[in-house]
C-alpha cells in the first residue's frame, strides 16, 4: 500500500498507508474529513536506463550511434 498525504480543514497534515483510490480519511486530530492532497515526492534513477543510455548527452540525436555505409 502506498503512503498518501491528507490535509484537514483544521490545518492538520498526516501521512497514511491506505489503499489506492482512497480520497479521504478521518482526521487523526479532530475527526473531520481530511482530503488527499498532491505532495512532493522524490526518487533516484539508478543503474542503466534512459538517462545512462544517452538522453543526457548534449549531442543531438537519440544517443545511439549508427553507422552509415
Amino acid at each position: 500500500m502506498p503512503v498518501y498525504e491528507f490535509e484537514c480543514k483544521c490545518g492538520h497534515l498526516s501521512e497514511e498507508f491506505v489503499k489506492m483510490g482512497t480520497e479521504s480519511i478521518a482526521c487523526p486530530k479532530c475527526g473531520n474529513i481530511a482530503q488527499k492532497i498532491m505532495s512532493r515526492c522524490s526518487f533516484d534513477l539508478k543503474g542503466g536506463g534512459w538517462y545512462a543510455d544517452g538522453y543526457s548527452s548534449s549531442k543531438g540525436g537519440s544517443g545511439k550511434s549508427s553507422k552509415k555505409n
